[in-house]
């Protein structure tokens, strides 16, 4: 196998470059879409507390997060 010429190891060069931004990225993806969950299960909490408070924690208690995501996505559609 031919040792590798300078073109080929600047092309290596590049695509690791490429790589390290794609990785940056992501990285910063996943961090923005950890911040976003956490904000909305704050908020679904919250939701249940309210709910169970007007419902004056009749009907054996407040509901799981299951049904407060289930009841959220049938108002959107």
């Amino acid at each position: 196998m031919p040792a590798p010429d300078a073109a080929d190891i600047a092309r290596l060069e590049q695509r690791i470059t490429e790589l390290e931004v794609k990785l940056a990225f992501q990285e910063r993806t996943i961090d923005d879409l950890d911040a976003v969950l956490r904000r909305f299960t704050t908020r679904v909490e919250s939701l249940e507390r309210e709910l169970s408070r007007l419902r004056g924690d009749e009907g054996g208690g407040s509901p799981s997060t299951a049904d407060v995501l289930t009841a959220l996505d049938d108002e959107v559609e």
